[in-house]
């Protein structure tokens, strides 16, 4: 039998007959005798080549992780947990009476003082006290809450302590904490006022002094702008809900500012004609990291601005598809109607300006992000102008990521205040 007939035999399994070469001693000889030919010039140039093109591909994969992986150091994606959704305090969505139809969607238009370059800002990771409770300890400490016996109450996001001369601290950490101290009762400052401008008061200097003096106390380490001052006459009901005397009380309100731009973040004090503090409030942070952020144009800003408007009336128009009723109709300049949806106002954004606002970004850090605050003029179904303003998130949405369960519409949306 041939051995090309003994390899086919040892191909069928049930044959039983496997295949063995007849010389296996000799072909292993042969093997090991053969000569191994140097390559050639003209293939050990191909193969270095290769390995070059193979070396700088990798360089250049590695860098591009080692980039991302900066980028990301230093810019991370901003993915927020939430945003607030609307316009200003006037585009607030209205409904008529038995229906989901809004009552008017805004049209934004960018005047000529907007531009559409795409500067930087600042953002500003926040950080809180670690300790609440000992935190509500020292900061009642240095209003004044000392006087035994305290009585101390709250769970782990609110807590209050009040002495026996009346003085309390409310310390409250859901979101950016808060702190207010009040020397009346409730502890939230007086709600029946009136102006009251000829009150004899201390003069803002004094009141100014006080505040400086408090919030080195506090060592949060931001600083307040310029003070914004009111006098006021208060009736208050005592705890056993007698009416007391009139009194009249000076407040001072400040915007907590961070590198000299404003956030939306306010410290108020108030006092008696004693010069005796008898309200205050302001948040508790500290900025944590610094990182500076590409930003949308303000041009793009007023896109997103209309986009949202059009995202949420489409919702809406789509809620309100099964009801009959149609929007009254509206004459004034500036105002269309439709019959399938809400009267659109146009309004003419004219200016713009950077401030921070808080978010709370998913993994449970809070943020103070560069928003753009545009004023601008609408004109309303009447025909009369208003002006109003209008916020809009500025850092540039490549940065930014909506968490699920978040209210905004898409990457980011506008702010309403």
């Amino acid at each position: 039998m041939s051995d090309f007939d003994e390899r086919l035999r040892a191909l069928d399994p049930a044959a039983g007959q496997p295949y063995h070469h007849h010389d296996l001693d000799g072909m292993i000889t042969r093997i090991t005798r053969q000569r191994v030919a140097a390559p050639s010039p003209v293939w050990r140039r191909f193969q270095l080549k290769m390995a070059g093109a193979l070396a700088a591909s990798a360089l250049l994969t590695v860098g591009a992780i080692a980039a991302l992986q900066g980028a990301g150091t230093v810019l991370p994606l901003l993915a927020l947990q939430s945003t607030n959704t609307g316009g200003a305090p006037s585009a607030n969505p209205q409904t008529f009476m038995g229906t989901m139809q809004v009552y008017e969607q805004y049209h934004f238009s960018a005047a000529s003082a907007l531009t559409p370059t795409t500067p930087t800002s600042s953002s500003y990771e926040l950080q809180f006290p670690s300790d609440q409770s000992a935190e509500a300890m020292r900061v009642a400490a240095i209003f004044g809450v000392t006087k035994s016996p305290l009585t101390i109450s709250g769970d782990n996001h609110d807590t209050t302590i009040t002495d026996s001369s009346g003085r309390s601290l409310d310390y409250e950490s859901t979101g950016l904490p808060q702190w207010y101290y009040s020397f009346t009762s409730p502890s939230i400052a007086p709600a029946t006022a009136t102006d009251s401008s000829n009150a004899q008061m201390p003069s803002h200097a004094t009141l100014e002094g006080d505040v400086s003096s408090y919030l080195t106390k506090l060592d949060y380490g931001y600083t307040v702008s310029s003070p914004d001052f009111t006098t006021s006459t208060v009736t208050n009901t005592s705890s056993d809900g007698t009416t007391e005397p009139p009194a009249s009380i000076e407040t001072v309100t400040y915007i907590v500012d961070v590198a000299g731009i404003a956030t939306d973040e306010p410290v108020v004090f108030e006092v008696d004609a004693n010069n005796d503090v008898i309200y205050a409030s302001g948040p508790a942070f500290s900025v944590n990291v610094t990182s500076n952020y590409p930003l949308q144009s303000p041009i793009d800003g007023v896109a997103a601005l209309n986009a949202e408007q059009q995202s949420r009336f489409s919702a809406s128009s789509s809620a309100s598809s099964s009801t009959s009723s149609e929007p009254p109709a509206n004459s004034g300049a500036g105002v269309t109607g439709s019959t399938s949806g809400p009267p659109i106002v146009e309004v003419t954004l004219s200016s713009d300006s950077v401030s921070l606002q808080t978010y709370e970004l998913a993994d449970g850090t809070s943020w103070l992000l560069p928003v753009y605050h545009y004023v601008g003029q609408s004109t309303n179904a009447d025909g009369t102008l208003s002006t109003s303003s209008w916020y809009e998130l500025a850092v540039d949405p490549r940065y930014v990521q909506m968490s699920s369960n978040s209210s905004g519409s898409g990457s980011h949306g506008p702010i309403n205040y």
